[in-house]
């Protein structure tokens, strides 16, 4: 048996030596803290004043006058392609956890009807903040007293009232065609005009449609202001508080109960230390007295998950979503 010469045996220990301080620095810096060193941008998808757009600027004030987040926070809204663009705007940033979206059912919806190519899996869910129920409205003059109303009328002729929402293939949109189908009609002939935004609240307001459906943070100051009348909520059961005295959907035969979750969803490929950070910092801010002041004011429901949980949130909200979206024949 051939010996190994002495040189070649050095070479050897050197590489295995090599390898050990490689293996201990990687290790190591899985280890390491990470922080932001530069500004974070909290994207947001829609328009200002959105309600995804109110809950990022409440962030940014929270984390500021709190110093929770040790850098300056800046918030960016890439508006279109019923989200896509945001989307694709955070997917330039790779492995960066100075970056996140502010999320919505959206990110799951628009991969199951098809306008989208990504979902949740392509990027790294960071946390569930809440839920907020779906409220239909009408302008204060409107003859329409209920949803039950609605569905009559779209028995008796499917092209006799227009409806709009925020955005197509979002939860929204289903309550709209739980309505569609409640009269017995395909919910893909439904006359549905979809609004950016406070584009919606123009139009609802200007009576360019007959009735709206988005969340009820969105409806209450017109409500409270006389101007729009709810019909009907997609909870369970009635709310408390200044819309306890308004009914259910399912109360009126629309059979549905369903929540619109906002979260934060980060860029693809962040690594352990750089999810621990956020997890830190969203666990921290719920915990605030401003924070639950918030989610009460604006009729939220305070459901905070961290990434991990999110995670498996979202895969079970995926399932459920699509098949509620294939029953509706709406799903690719």
């Amino acid at each position: 048996m051939r010996t190994p010469s002495l040189n070649a045996m050095m070479l050897r220990m050197a590489a295995a030596l090599v390898l050990s301080v490689a293996t201990v620095a990687t290790v190591a810096a899985a280890q390491t803290p990470w922080k932001p060193e530069k500004n974070v941008e909290i994207v947001v998808g829609l328009t200002a004043g959105s309600s995804q757009d109110r809950t990022a600027r409440f962030l940014q004030n929270l984390w500021q006058s709190k110093s929770i987040v040790g850098v300056p926070v800046n918030i960016t809204n890439r508006v279109g392609g019923a989200g896509n663009i945001a989307w694709a705007y955070l997917s330039t940033h790779t492995a960066d956890a100075h970056w996140f979206q502010i999320s919505s059912p959206t990110i799951l919806t628009n991969h199951i009807i098809g306008s989208a190519p990504f979902t949740f899996t392509d990027y790294t869910p960071l946390a569930l903040l809440g839920n907020q129920y779906i409220g239909v409205a009408v302008r204060a003059d409107s003859p329409l007293k209920s949803v039950r109303e609605i569905v009559e009328r779209l028995r008796a002729n499917p092209a006799a009232l227009s409806m709009a929402t925020n955005s197509q293939g979002s939860y929204l949109h289903i309550v709209c065609a739980q309505i569609a189908r409640a009269s017995g009609m395909d919910a893909r002939r439904m006359k549905l005009a979809i609004f950016q935004g406070g584009e919606l609240m123009t139009a609802a307001l200007g009576g360019h449609v007959d009735a709206i459906a988005t969340v009820t943070s969105n409806l209450l100051p017109h409500v409270q202001s006389g101007k729009l009348r709810l019909l009907g909520i997609s909870s369970a059961k009635r709310l408390s508080g200044v819309l306890a005295a308004v009914p259910t959907l399912k109360e009126q035969g629309v059979d549905i109960v369903i929540a619109n979750w906002q979260g934060a969803v980060g860029p693809a490929k962040l690594n352990a230390a750089q999810i621990a950070y956020w997890d830190g910092v969203f666990a921290r801010s719920v915990k605030t007295d401003e924070w639950r002041a918030d989610q009460e004011a604006n009729l939220w429901e305070s459901d905070y998950l961290n990434a991990a949980d999110f995670t498996r949130f979202l895969k079970a909200d995926y399932d459920q979503a699509k098949a509620i979206f294939v029953e509706l024949g709406l799903a690719k």
